[in-house]
C-alpha cells in the first residue's frame, strides 16, 4: 500500500484538527524548519514545529490550514530552497507573494516574521542551486516584507561566512545540529514578547 504525501499531510491536519490544539508560535517550513528544536527557544510557551522535508512554496501554500487552526500569535516562515533552482526570478516571487497573502488572509491576528533563505555550501558540495540565486530570492522577499509590513530577519547574511569557511552543513545544505545555536540567539531577541 503506498501512502501519497498529501494523505499523509490530510492525516496531520486532521490530527491538528482532532486535537484542537493551539500555540503560541509556530514554525513553518520545510527541511530547515524540521530539523530545528525551536521549542528550546521559547521554553515558556506552547511552540510547533510545522516543517516538512522537502516542502515547495506550493505545498506550504497547501498546508495553511495547518498554521490557521493552531490560531498562532506568531509564525516564523522560512520557505523557498526547494524552489530556488526550478523557478525563474519571477515564478518564485509571485509564488512567495502568493503564501504571503494567504497565510496574512487566513491569519490575520497573528503576527508573521519572515526569515530569509539560509546560504548553501556550493563550493564543496555538487547541489542544485547557488547563493547567487539566493541572494536574488532574498531581495525578493525583503521587498515583499516590506510591501506588507512584515519583518523581515535576514539569516542569510548571518550565516554566509560559516557555511562557506566553517562548513556547517552536513549536505551543503542542510544545518549541523550545532550550527542551529545562532539562529536560536537571533530568534530569542525577536520572539514573542
Amino acid at each position: 500500500m503506498s501512502v501519497t504525501v498529501e494523505k499523509c499531510i490530510q492525516a496531520w491536519t486532521n490530527s491538528l484538527r482532532q486535537l484542537n490544539a493551539k500555540a503560541d508560535i509556530v514554525f513553518f517550513g520545510d527541511s530547515l524548519t524540521y530539523y530545528g528544536d525551536f521549542a528550546s527557544v521559547f521554553p515558556d510557551k506552547v511552540v510547533c514545529n510545522l516543517g516538512l522535508r522537502g516542502d515547495t512554496i506550493q505545498g506550504m501554500i497547501d498546508r495553511v490550514e495547518q498554521v490557521k487552526m493552531l490560531e498562532p500569535k506568531q509564525v516564523f516562515l522560512m520557505a523557498g530552497i526547494n524552489d530556488v533552482a526550478t523557478s525563474s526570478i519571477d515564478y518564485f516571487g509571485n509564488q512567495y507573494e502568493r503564501m504571503v497573502l494567504t497565510l496574512k488572509k487566513q491569519l490575520p491576528n497573528s503576527d508573521i516574521i519572515i526569515q530569509s533563505i539560509l546560504p548553501v555550501n556550493d563550493l564543496d558540495y555538487s547541489i542544485s542551486c547557488n547563493n547567487e540565486q539566493i541572494i536574488k530570492c532574498n531581495s525578493l522577499i525583503n521587498k515583499l516584507s516590506e510591501d506588507y509590513g512584515l519583518q523581515y530577519v535576514d539569516l542569510f547574511s548571518r550565516y554566509l561566512y560559516s557555511v562557506k569557511h566553517k562548513n556547517i552543513t552536513i549536505d551543503g545544505i542542510h544545518f549541523l545540529p550545532t550550527a542551529y545555536s545562532e539562529w536560536y540567539d537571533i530568534l530569542s531577541v525577536i520572539g514573542l514578547k
